[in-house]
């Protein structure tokens, strides 16, 4: 039951940042395309390494959450 419920707040967690970082870059790369592109793919490569990084920890509050929630239904 823990490792379903893991599962779940690995992939709410993956999907909500995935989608914040991907306005973030957009945001990016549309404020700056002034740049070279070796500096803008460098702050993409940042933001790949801070999403992976996220995910698993963020995962773990989704856990609590929906445990939380979980035990408040029954």
């Amino acid at each position: 039951m823990v490792l379903q419920l893991y599962l779940q707040g690995l992939l709410i967690s993956a999907i909500l940042v995935l989608i914040l970082s991907a306005i973030y870059a957009f945001a990016y790369l549309v404020r700056h395309s002034d740049l070279p592109w070796s500096v803008r793919r460098n702050r993409i490569f940042d933001l790949i390494l801070v999403d992976l990084l996220t995910i698993p920890v963020l995962s773990f509050a989704f856990l609590g959450l929906l445990i939380i929630l979980k035990t408040r239904a029954l």
